[in-house]
């Protein structure tokens, strides 16, 4: 990695194992601090990136130890306290992680890399839609399962947003036997460092 003060957007994405686009992202919320030049490059903190790298290595051994690391981005608390509390009896071991808002979301992701995205479309500062947009090239490169879920009727949802094909979504209340079905195949899917174990 270069060790000079800022690194260019794509350097810090390699460090970070995440796209370019995210890099930006992330600096356009805070996540991470830097700067343009004359020419209209953007510059990040390398040592904010190496933080965030350690941090983000830290919580993969801690992954490895804990089962499938599901992150569920939803605003409504008594909803995240159902996913805690139906996520026990499931046969995968599960670590559950919750966000609240599509901004809070964007950053744990980064910071977690899940096993498997449950994401709201209904979620305040980013929306599911912009929020799924913003990490398709990660989601694609990272190939961690994902869903949405709405209390949106199909023909609503397609009138508000586009999501990515193949997007699994399923409707409010949430059958959690077929989200329970999603996060096994993610968990033994190719790439997971615990592919094959399924309970």
């Amino acid at each position: 990695m270069n060790t000079t003060k800022d690194l260019s957007t794509a350097e810090a994405a390699r460090e970070l194992g995440v796209s370019i686009k995210t890099v930006q992202q992330w600096m356009e919320k805070g996540v991470l601090s830097g700067w343009k030049t004359a020419g209209g490059h953007r510059r990040v903190n390398a040592e904010q990136v190496r933080s965030l790298a350690a941090a983000r290595r830290r919580d993969r051994r801690a992954e490895e130890d804990s089962g499938c690391t599901v992150l569920v981005i939803e605003d409504d608390p008594d909803v995240c306290r159902l996913y805690e509390i139906i996520s026990r009896s499931w046969r995968v071991p599960v670590d559950m992680h919750f966000a609240h808002s599509g901004t809070a979301g964007l950053i744990a992701i980064g910071r977690i890399r899940p096993r498997f995205v449950v994401v709201d479309l209904n979620i305040p500062k980013l929306d599911g839609f912009q929020l799924i947009d913003a990490l398709s090239e990660d989601l694609q490169a990272s190939a961690p399962g994902y869903c949405v879920i709405t209390g949106m009727t199909p023909e609503a949802v397609g009138r508000k947003g586009t999501l990515p094909e193949g997007c699994p979504v399923l409707t409010k209340p949430v059958d959690f036997d077929t989200l329970e079905s999603l996060i096994e195949r993610a968990y033994a899917a190719p790439g997971s460092r615990r592919a094959g174990a399924t309970g």
